[in-house]
């Protein structure tokens, strides 16, 4: 009940003093570990508040920058570290539970915005994390769709983390999301961009030809006709 009150109360984040959006995000990491079923000292899992956790993360992170001004890069660590750690559970030991992912997603992918956040969501085994969610949840439309997202903006700038992800079946994942959603013009447009981002080398290319990935991308350009950012990322 503790958490739906702080969600409740992040609608009106803007209006809260800096030192109290800190000491929600306090309240939040700690309520989160005690109910995580990943804290020594805790209880076991709870499914609906770890959810209810998530969610408060991820609307304290709809502007990003400037959350992680106000909170400060120790806070937004925590955050980061707690937010992997229990996607990583969820894959492990407790079972697939989509809200959980998907609000994860959400703040992973609004803190891949801002430099600092970016290396330590590559540091606390973002790109694994992401993949795997995936996989787990080949289903779901939006997890789906903010996977792939995280994954070019992970992929942006440097080649050897581009190279990472290919190695870790990020590539795999793209394109498996472009079998089981090609209807879903949103889903297709992030994954057309990933793709584009991660075809830096011949080795690449080759492996997303020999799986298939030009008769899907071919078929996206054909279904999604009407969009300009698909056609213009799958050529």
């Amino acid at each position: 009940d503790s958490l739906d009150t702080i969600w409740a109360l992040m609608g009106m984040k803007w209006e809260l003093r800096p030192e109290e959006l800190r000491e929600l995000t306090v309240c939040t990491v700690e309520t989160v570990k005690m109910n995580s079923g990943i804290s020594s000292s805790g209880r076991s899992f709870r499914g609906d508040v770890v959810t209810s956790g998530m969610a408060v993360f991820a609307d304290i992170f709809a502007e990003p920058v400037h959350a992680v001004r106000v909170l400060g890069m120790q806070k937004v660590e925590r955050v980061i570290e707690l937010v992997l750690s229990l996607i990583y559970a969820c894959l492990d030991k407790f079972g697939n539970h989509p809200f959980i992912f998907s609000f994860g997603f959400s703040v992973l992918q609004r803190l891949c915005n801002v430099n600092d956040c970016h290396n330590l969501i590559l540091r606390f085994g973002g790109i694994v994390a992401v993949i795997d969610g995936m996989t787990a949840n080949g289903g779901n439309a939006n997890i789906q769709e903010k996977g792939c997202n995280i994954l070019r903006r992970l992929a942006a700038y440097h080649l050897e983390i581009k190279l990472t992800i290919v190695e870790s079946d990020g590539v795999d994942a793209v394109l498996n999301n472009m079998m089981t959603h090609s209807a879903n013009e949103a889903v297709i447009r992030e994954a057309c961009s990933a793709l584009s981002v991660l075809c830096v080398d011949k080795q690449t290319r080759t492996f997303i030809i020999q799986q298939g990935g030009v008769l899907l991308l071919e078929n996206a350009m054909e279904i999604h006709i009407g969009s300009n950012l698909i056609q213009e990322n799958a050529l």
